[in-house]
Order: structure tokens, then C-alpha cells, then sequence
């Protein structure tokens, strides 16, 4: 276990037995990293971070929700890779609608890098492996997970994967937009929130709402939603970080059927990656207690992107 002393109490990181890295304040778990999920092959599996926790104690994730059982917590997952599918579920074909294929493909944990806590934050790095279905590494990522910024209300998660192509072919990272479906850009960076979050209110620094937000550029974008039992509000700040190519993101957000948030980066046109090439997007996460105003909002979005 690694320790590292934060203003209000001691942040913790310890792998457990179960194949889950857990983030700790105190005895409140903020954080559960599944490194191994038991997903099955249809669903493309791949680590993701749930629950997210407020410092409240509030859960602000959902996982494996019946609508859509491959949207788990917070993860990072491509919807269209070169014909394969990373995301999970069926895939949109054009012509054709959402189409059952034998393309899902599978990120899987290679070995640690690191795992510390230091200077108030704690950090996890490793390698893993993209995988097509036909068990083909087609990208080798280097990820890093760092926990901090912790304060009375908040804390922030900065989430950033460097991406090499090593397939030895040029590919193709886009999503059902970029394959002719309209309002459905999602891919990258993709959070998916409680059930009782549905219908939350959506905010960006132009004053868009989820109405008018999907497929829209903007350097951050809330979502607050009210819990069940305690009926206290939550919210989540998504902002993205200036060195990211094609700054700001176009969002992908959901208020209604379900609650759910993605940096769209491959919205509106796919990324090309040739053979070798190296992509890397960083993006942060603020946990926030409550539902702070949109200057609050600016400036905890300016405060992670230093």
C-alpha cells in the first residue's frame, strides 16, 4: 500500500486480491480500479473505474446497467477501430443499423508501471493491450491514473493514455457518425452515471444544455444529478486538456433515456493512425459535491488543466 498525506486525511492506494486497485480517503473509498474484469467477450472487455465516489460517500457511477450492459463506470473504449469493435455491443454498419459482428475486440492489463503516492496525489501507470477478436494487437497503451486535488468537496482524477499503433497497418478510429448514424459520436473517454441521475442538468462554459450540447466543442462540461435515500446532488466536471489534438472535444452527452458523458474525440471524422504513430489524450475528471456555479465550474476546470 502507498500513502500520501492530503489536506483533510491520508489518500491510499492498494491492489487487492480481486484484480481491483482501490483509492482511499480514510475509510471512504473514492475509487475502484477493476484491472481484470470478469466481462463477457460480447461486451469487449477492458478495465474501467467503478464507483467513483464524492467525498460526501455518494456514488456517481453505474455499472453494467440492463439498457447497455458494456457501459461500466468511467472508461476508455473505441467504438470503431479499422472494422473492429472495442466498445462492446453490436456495431453500426452503414446501411444497415447496429448489427451483430464477430468483431469485439479486448483491452487487457500487461503489467504495472508504477503505483505510488506521493505529494498529496496517488498515481497508477500501465501497459495494456488492444486486441482485435481474432487476438491481434493492434495498439500498446501506456496509461496513467492519477488521484488528487483532494479538498473539502472535491477531488479531481486525470486520466491520460498514449496510444502506438503496432499493427503494422494504417488504422482507423472513428465512431457511428463518422459511419452515418447522426447524435451518435460517441468513443474515448465515456462515463455512464446513476440511474437516479437521469434527466440531470448539463452545463458548458456557453451556456449549452444536454438539449443542444451533443456534437458541440467546448473545453468542459457538467453534469449534476440528485441521489436517491439522500437526495443530496452530485456533480461531475469533464474537462479537457489544451496539448490534446483537436482542442476542445466535441461531447457526446446523454441527460435522457440515461445519464452519460464521453470526450467524442473522433465526432465529427475519424483519426488516422499509420504504423508506429503514437496518440496521446489527456483528460481530467473533478468529483464535486453539491452543484456549484458556473464560475466555480471554470475555475475548478482551469485548476485541473495547470
Amino acid at each position: 500500500m502507498s500513502r500520501a498525506a492530503v489536506g483533510d486525511g491520508t489518500l491510499e492506494l492498494a491492489e487487492a486480491d480481486d484484480g481491483r486497485v482501490r483509492v482511499r480517503l480514510g475509510e471512504l473509498v473514492l475509487a475502484e480500479y477493476v484491472v481484470s474484469p470478469a466481462t463477457p467477450a460480447a461486451d469487449s472487455p477492458k478495465p474501467y473505474l467503478h464507483p467513483l465516489r464524492t467525498t460526501a460517500g455518494e456514488t456517481v457511477t453505474a455499472v453494467r446497467p440492463h439498457d447497455h450492459t458494456w457501459h461500466n463506470g468511467l472508461q476508455f473504449t473505441m467504438a470503431h477501430l479499422s472494422g473492429e469493435n472495442f466498445w462492446g455491443g453490436r456495431t453500426y454498419v452503414r446501411g444497415r443499423g447496429y448489427t451483430p459482428l464477430d468483431n469485439n475486440g479486448t483491452v487487457g492489463h500487461v503489467r504495472w508501471e508504477s503505483i505510488v503516492c506521493a505529494a498529496g496525489h496517488c498515481e497508477l501507470r500501465h501497459e495494456l493491450a488492444w486486441r482485435t477478436a481474432a487476438g491481434l494487437r493492434w495498439l500498446t497503451e501506456h496509461r496513467t491514473l492519477r488521484f488528487g486535488d483532494v479538498a473539502a468537496g472535491r477531488w479531481t482524477l486525470t486520466w491520460s493514455s498514449r496510444l502506438r499503433n503496432t499493427s503494422g497497418r494504417d488504422l482507423r478510429w472513428g465512431s457511428p457518425v463518422t459511419e452515418g448514424r447522426d447524435t451518435a459520436g460517441y468513443g474515448g473517454l465515456f462515463w455512464r452515471g446513476p440511474r437516479s441521475f437521469v434527466g440531470g442538468t448539463v452545463r458548458t462554459p456557453d451556456g449549452r444544455t444536454a438539449a443542444d450540447a451533443m456534437g458541440h466543442r467546448a473545453p468542459w462540461l457538467a453534469y449534476t444529478g440528485r441521489h436517491d435515500e439522500s437526495l443530496r446532488t452530485s456533480t461531475l466536471l469533464f474537462a479537457d486538456h489544451p496539448g490534446n489534438p483537436g482542442f476542445p472535444t466535441a461531447w457526446y452527452v446523454r441527460a435522457e433515456p440515461f445519464p452519460v458523458v464521453s470526450f467524442a474525440a473522433t465526432y465529427h471524422r475519424p483519426w488516422r493512425l499509420e504504423p508506429g504513430e503514437e496518440l496521446t489524450l489527456t483528460h481530467h475528471v473533478v468529483v464535486l459535491d453539491g452543484d456549484p456555479d458556473p464560475a466555480r465550474l471554470a475555475e475548478f476546470a482551469a485548476r485541473a488543466a495547470e
